[in-house]
């Protein structure tokens, strides 16, 4: 326990009944009215003048317990008063970004006096330093009134504020996100890995470029090399490094955009094949900024184009050289043949004796089959190898010939034909629309059936996937698909023997529809008719 100069117990022992308000001698009554009008100036003279008033421990009758109680808790709120601005400020000065730093500085402000309020308090038990007291409390009070109508004026933005609760909550959805970002960089960057697809960007301002880390291995580049060391199109060698400079000219000065296939020279000076894509970027004014794009590694696939180029280019020279064999051979063999032909027809079989004459007349059957045949393959080998002009066709006129050149056979087959052309035109060739259409009518009149009339109907529509279709149906004979569907376009495919039919005609049209991208259907039952569809290979656009 402290030991004030005059012993605290001297205050206990006065009787206090008989004991004055602050003590024996102590001038402590209020001042007269005339002390009122006292100039402010004395006032602050004897702002720490303590002869006016004596120590508090000499005010009043202080227990031991009851004034060191006072005294230190006095003393404990100036500390915690002293600590909380000093942390605040040590706050403020190491995070700028603190909001409402003014707030916050009269709050420090208000703390501060209010803690010397309770400190002075305090030390007023030795030393009466009222005066001094006094100016500190109205300080405090100035500074308390203009931090709580600071605080009344950023009391809705306060309000504004996000709570705690708040801000761990969007702390959670950032960090959610960050996490989905990062996965998604993640799958990005193995896609472009695994696709062999790096970016890269050149900046027109500050004159650099960045690459992916796939076009570093593209390129086999190190890490560490300085890409600067040479220029980015160093890469590709000529006429390649040419095209690509005159595409990134033509992006930045008139915005186009490039796609260009080049043979790239790696660090490890290995070739392969790379496809350049770039693009400008604009700024606001609408100018060129920056080039980016995507560099693709095609090697294995240019590669293997190019080889399936040179083997297409084989194959189309060995077609070429087959078919001039094949009209060779054919010429060739047909002129023999015809040669056979005239000999025996210069036999005179009349003359001769019957083992004779039979071996002459068989020679004749045999050299007219084999010229026929030859005449078959010739027909085939023409529409084959024929080059047609795919344009736009109108179905009345060519059925209008082909029924004008068949008239006679239509007569003696008193045939009656229907046609209903719904849509009137298809982009084909005139050539084969024309034998094709010969050729379904044809045989419609060979395998008719005697036994009632024949009927034809030649129509064309649109089916349900939007492809023109040439249908032609007939009540004839029919044919047993179940037998012979899947050697009906066959060459040489008959399947009504009592009939002169040499099995070329649907060999022939098949090729013809199909050469032109269609494709040709059949539906028939034995004794009761055919229906042949042909499919045009595109949608028909000029019926939409």
């Amino acid at each position: 326990m402290l030991m004030l100069d005059i012993p605290v117990s001297r205050a206990h022992n006065v009787d206090k009944a008989h004991t004055p308000l602050c003590g024996s001698g102590c001038n402590h009554t209020l001042n007269s009215a005339s002390d009122t009008n006292r100039p402010i100036a004395d006032f602050f003279s004897k702002l720490f003048d303590t002869g006016d008033f004596p120590a508090r421990w000499h005010c009043g009758n202080w227990t031991d317990f009851h004034g060191w109680l006072y005294i230190l808790s006095d003393v404990a709120i100036w500390l915690a008063y002293f600590t909380i601005p000093v942390l605040l400020l040590r706050i403020m000065i190491k995070r700028k970004d603190v909001a409402f730093n003014g707030v916050i500085y009269l709050f420090l402000a208000f703390v501060l006096l209010c803690g010397l309020t309770h400190l002075i308090d305090a030390v007023i038990f030795w030393w009466p330093a009222y005066r001094l007291s006094a100016l500190l409390r109205l300080a405090t009070a100035i500074v308390s009134i203009i931090a709580a109508y600071a605080l009344s004026r950023s009391f809705p933005a306060l309000l504004g504020l996000r709570s705690v609760r708040e801000l761990k909550r969007e702390i959670g959805k950032r960090k959610r996100t960050e996490e989905r970002l990062s996965d998604s960089e993640f799958l990005l960057s193995e896609a472009g890995r695994i696709a062999r697809v790096g970016g890269w960007e050149y900046d027109l301002v500050t004159r650099k470029y960045s690459l992916s880390k796939t076009v570093y291995e593209i390129l086999e580049i190190p890490a560490d090399f300085d890409i600067y060391q040479y220029h980015p199109l160093s890469y590709y060698p000529d006429p390649f490094r040419g095209l690509l400079e005159k595409a990134a000219l033509d992006a930045i000065k008139t915005g186009t955009k490039w796609d260009i296939e080049t043979l790239a020279i790696t660090t490890n000076n290995n070739s392969l094949w790379v496809r350049h894509i770039g693009e400008p970027v604009f700024n606001q004014q609408g100018e060129v900024v920056k080039i980016r794009g995507t560099l693709t590694d095609i090697d294995q696939y240019k590669k293997h184009e190019l080889e399936l180029s040179r083997l297409l280019k084989s194959t189309q020279e060995k077609s070429e050289q087959l078919k001039k064999f094949s009209y060779v051979l054919s010429h060739n063999i047909r002129n023999h043949t015809s040669n056979l032909a005239a000999l025996a027809d210069l036999a005179e079989v009349d003359n001769l004796d019957e083992d004779n004459k039979e071996v002459i007349l068989k020679s004749k059957q045999v050299t007219g089959t084999l010229t026929k045949t030859l005449d078959d393959l010739a027909e085939v080998i023409e529409a084959q190898h024929t080059s047609v002009v795919e344009e736009v066709v109108n179905f009345e006129s060519v059925a209008a010939k082909v029924l004008d050149g068949l008239s006679l056979a239509i007569s003696q087959a008193n045939a009656q034909i229907s046609l209903s052309f719904a849509v009137p035109e298809v982009r084909f060739s005139t050539l084969y629309l024309d034998s094709v259409l010969k050729h379904l009518l044809s045989n419609a009149i060979r395998y008719r059936n005697p036994a009632r009339v024949l009927n034809i109907e030649l129509k064309s529509f649109l089916n349900d996937t939007g492809q023109t279709v040439l249908e032609c149906r007939d009540n004839g004979l029919g044919i047993n698909l179940n037998q012979n569907g899947a050697k009906l376009f066959n060459l040489y495919a008959t399947f009504h023997p009592s009939l002169s039919a040499r099995g070329v005609g649907l060999f022939l049209i098949k090729a013809q529809i199909e050469s032109q991208g269609g494709e040709i259907t059949v539906r028939s039952k034995l004794g009761e008719g055919t229906v042949f569809q042909a499919l045009f290979g595109e949608k028909d656009v000029l019926n939409p």
